[in-house]
């Protein structure tokens, strides 16, 4: 694949890198050191990349991959649960449901961002998390009946 061509690629699926990023690390400045270590570490593998429907994926799985690494390096400090909820990601739209979103835990936050904000199918999620479909489905399954217990009750921060 030429320069021009992953590019353009990227640029089509550059939100959905970032929203992937920003659910597991639930922090903007991360998620973009993420996106952009992700972007450099696919053109650095672009001949790994043979079927051109499959860019996302791996572009998705390549940024996960990216944002664990950047999470296992943060410096663990008591009480840094606290500090991490009170850290609100800002964003151009305000989005309730993202708060929401942020208080889920994360094998059910992944699977319901990435089926929603990013529209991956059941099997494009399973190739990105490295589970099978049937845990996607019941992970997807669960992350919606938080969602909707959360919502019903109208209580969150």
């Amino acid at each position: 694949m030429e320069a021009k061509k992953f590019c353009e690629y990227v640029n089509k699926c550059r939100d959905n890198l970032y929203t992937m990023a920003l659910a597991i690390l639930k922090n903007e400045a991360d998620a973009e050191d993420a996106v952009s270590n992700a972007i450099l570490k696919a053109y650095e593998n672009i001949k790994q990349i043979s079927a051109l429907h499959k860019f996302k994926p791996w572009m998705l799985t390549i940024t996960k991959n990216e944002a664990l690494k950047i999470r296992k390096k943060r410096l663990i400090l008591p009480g840094n649960e606290e500090v991490e909820a009170m850290m609100k990601p800002v964003q151009a739209s305000y989005d309730e449901l993202w708060d929401v979103l942020q208080q889920m835990r994360e094998e059910y936050r992944l699977v319901v961002v990435l089926f929603y904000y990013d529209e991956l199918s059941l099997r494009d999620i399973s190739d990105v998390l490295d589970i099978p479909v049937g845990t996607v489905k019941s992970r997807l399954n669960r992350g919606k009946a938080e969602l909707r217990k959360v919502l019903e009750r109208g209580v969150w921060e």
